[in-house]
């Protein structure tokens, strides 16, 4: 059925059109069905239908499926009725406990990726992994889908390394830190950050206040042949597909674990990671509040990382406070860079980022890499090395944290009584530092004076809000004053441990080699 195209005043991330009911009945489909519309390019889409005298003879679209079709206001169309996407027989035998193979997990992706499932459906399906759950098979199934969704890299060498943090901890700035740190060794690493999703900032958020963060598949081959290494963002060209996923995820509030360990270890994939640590903060308001929800998510990873031919280790980390004294892009990246610069700076940031390095070195035959990362970066070889990486991620090669100013409005927040700092509560801050800006405002964010256990005098200065404006400088105090995000007890807290990482866990192989040798 020929129908003339209108551009729709509505906009919806999921492919609706709207048709005259007449049409409708006249073609044979009602709402919910699907139609393919035959324009520039072809698109199968949901239907959903009205009685709007004018829309008679047409088919309405939005803005996002005109692009997408290659079609304009007033273009001709052919529409026909569309047969439910296979897929949707794969997703109701999920729900229904059922095991997919890897061809119905491909078509699955394949209907995600192309825009052939609504984002109930979707929902539908990463639900069923939710309360169904999975086999790592069918994790492995759905890794390599998702990766086959974008580009893929050879950086023609071997190995490849890789670190990747669960998220969870404020002012986690050691990427950068980390990355310099191995790759000054000869080691190839490939670091693909990501942004802030619901924090107040994420490392490619603060790495791009200094030098570019988007590269293709081209430019990243290019800058690893010249550096060995890379602090850059884990953008569309790879595995596309997890963003629509997550899309459909964000309403509901869920992340079932199948799904996420998919959606880290396909862009693992894409860029051919050998090596990959994962650093698993263990923290009240973490993905693994507790030690047990930790080893299980660290089990899960090995096995995945097995069946990729990826070697896995975990690393189970402290969470209880912000990482380090900054929160926001320009506070970070500042708070980063004077780490490499050797200045007086936070322990536990080099604690953490030298625990890191240090394992990766060791998973490349190092005996203590930890002494070893500490040494690179007092040596001052691991700010040269960001410092050329940088270049190549063309920002300037002569970069120091003087250059990068944060935000010139500021509050400090005082102490009301002595004591010591007994608890901090980590959402607050966040809440705190986005109410500032950040990370849009990348000059936003917030400065902690105090951490866990330190004394504290009546008066001191707890910590000190920055933001770009007056306005929203009062709006991140109005959401100080709503909230506790630290508390001044009498008592200084007991056992607060030296070490950030917890626990080391070794990839599936190594415990295999240590169960035979026993």
């Amino acid at each position: 059925m020929k129908l003339r195209v209108r551009a729709a005043d509505i906009e919806t991330p999921e492919p609706i059109v709207l048709l005259h009911t007449e049409d409708a009945l006249q073609m044979g489909v009602g709402t919910t069905d699907r139609v393919r519309i035959e324009g520039g390019k072809p698109a199968v889409c949901i239907v959903t239908t009205a009685d709007f005298p004018e829309l008679r003879g047409r088919i309405a679209m939005p803005h996002s499926l005109l692009v997408r079709c290659s079609l304009t206001d007033g273009d001709e169309a052919e529409v026909h009725y569309s047969a439910l996407p296979g897929s949707i027989r794969s997703i109701r035998k999920k729900i229904n406990g059922g095991r997919l193979d890897a061809e119905e997990m491909d078509s699955i992706v394949w209907d995600i990726h192309h825009g052939n499932l609504s984002e109930k459906e979707i929902l539908a399906f990463v639900s069923a992994f939710n309360i169904n759950n999975s086999d790592i098979a069918e994790v492995a199934f759905l890794t390599r889908s998702m990766a086959s969704t974008g580009q893929t890299v050879d950086l023609l060498t071997r190995p490849v390394f890789d670190f990747h943090s669960l998220g969870g901890v404020p002012g986690n700035k050691i990427t950068p830190i980390v990355v310099s740190i191995v790759a000054s060794e000869g080691l190839v690493i490939p670091k693909l950050s990501s942004r802030a999703v619901s924090s107040a900032c994420g490392t490619a958020d603060f790495v791009d206040t200094f030098c570019e963060v988007e590269m293709d598949s081209g430019s990243l081959v290019k800058a690893i042949s010249r550096a060995g290494g890379v602090f850059a963002c884990g953008n569309e060209d790879y595995a596309p597909v997890g963003s629509t996923i997550i899309k459909a995820e964000r309403p509901m509030g869920i992340d079932p674990r199948p799904m996420m360990m998919a959606s880290i270890m396909s862009k693992k994939v894409a860029v051919g990671t050998t090596h990959l640590l994962v650093d698993i903060p263990l923290g009240r308001t973490t993905k693994t509040p507790d030690i047990q929800s930790a080893r299980d998510f660290a089990r899960d990873m090995r096995e995945l990382g097995s069946i990729l031919g990826i070697h896995v280790e975990c690393a189970v980390t402290r969470a209880d406070q912000p990482l380090g004294r900054a929160m926001g892009p320009i506070l970070e990246a500042k708070e980063c860079i004077e780490v490499l610069e050797g200045k007086d700076s936070d322990s536990a940031v080099v604690d953490k980022a030298c625990s890191m390095a240090g394992i990766i070195l060791e998973m490349a035959g190092e005996t203590d890499g930890r002494a070893r990362a500490k040494e690179i970066l007092r040596s001052g070889r691991a700010r040269e090395k960001f410092l050329q990486i940088v270049k190549v991620q063309g920002g300037n090669p002569e970069l120091k944290s003087e250059d990068l100013k944060p935000g010139r409005f500021t509050k400090d927040v005082h102490a009301k009584k002595s004591g010591f700092v007994g608890t901090i509560d980590n959402p607050s801050f966040v809440a705190i530092a986005k109410a500032a800006g950040a990370p849009e405002d990348a000059e936003s964010g917030l400065e902690l004076f105090r951490k866990l256990g330190d004394p504290v005098r009546e008066g001191d200065v707890l910590f000190r809000i920055y933001a770009g404006s007056k306005v929203k400088l009062e709006r991140a105090m109005e959401s100080a004053r709503s909230r506790r995000p630290m508390a001044v007890t009498e008592e200084s807290p007991l056992d607060i441990p030296d070490r950030i990482v917890i626990e080391r866990i070794p990839s599936k192989e190594m415990l295999d080699l240590i169960r035979f040798r026993n």
